[in-house]
């Protein structure tokens, strides 16, 4: 069997364009298994990320046939059975660097102006099994920038988008976050949180099943209930 990519490239010059590649199926191929064949093989120019391989890291995610996908998780088999092209693009909403390598600093940044982390504390870190399973979804986020990639809403500039949202629902429910009235304002007002369209396109690509939509109208019930 053969697999067919349709593959968009884009130059350091901003040109972009699209190159088609063939390349044998092997058994148990992944995505990016087939964009490091054809690095490897055919064209050493191709920029791709990957780290871990293994769904953990989420540096691989690229658009497949318009869907954000896990380059790593995403198997190659039923392309191959159909013979389908298989269209694979950069992930939306992010400056292209060149080919699929986008430019994710301003996520960094924006982790950074939040303070996505709990801060050190000189009491117990444990919390009970309960409390850390009804955080644990928001937890499971790898920050593979699928959601943000999939949400119509982060083309407004001062949206934060899904990904954020998550992660503050994590903070304002984790019982060791001692500044509840400081994520709820990181939510709303830097983050425009009732903004969000409740299109739930970020739950349909989430590859780790973390469900930010559903997080996002928690977080703006507990708001609710909090004003």
């Amino acid at each position: 069997m053969v697999l067919k990519l349709k593959i968009r490239r884009q130059e350091d010059t901003g040109k972009s364009y699209y190159q088609t590649f063939e390349i044998p199926y092997q058994e148990g191929m992944t995505l990016l298994m087939a964009l490091q064949r054809i690095k490897e093989e055919l064209d050493p120019s191709l920029c791709f990320r990957h780290f871990c391989r293994a769904g953990i890291c989420g540096t691989c995610t690229i658009m497949v046939n318009g869907f954000p996908k896990l380059a790593c998780k995403e198997q190659a088999l039923p392309y191959a059975l159909f013979g389908q092209e298989i269209l694979i693009e950069p992930i939306r909403n992010f400056r292209v660097i060149r080919d699929l390598v986008v430019d994710n600093e301003r996520v960094i940044e924006k982790i950074k102006s939040l303070r996505l982390w709990i801060r050190e504390q000189s009491k117990d870190p444990r919390i009970e099994p309960e409390l850390s399973r009804k955080i644990e979804n928001s937890a499971d986020c790898i920050l593979c920038l699928a959601c943000q990639s999939y949400c119509p809403q982060v083309l407004e500039e001062n949206y934060a988008g899904p990904l954020f949202f998550a992660k503050l629902f994590r903070f304002y429910e984790d019982p060791r976050e001692e500044q509840k009235e400081l994520r709820a304002k990181q939510a709303v007002r830097e983050g425009n949180l009732y903004h969000c369209l409740s299109c739930n396109k970020c739950n349909l690509v989430c590859p780790k099943e973390v469900e930010p939509a559903t997080l996002i109208r928690e977080l703006m019930q507990r708001m609710d209930v909090a004003s």
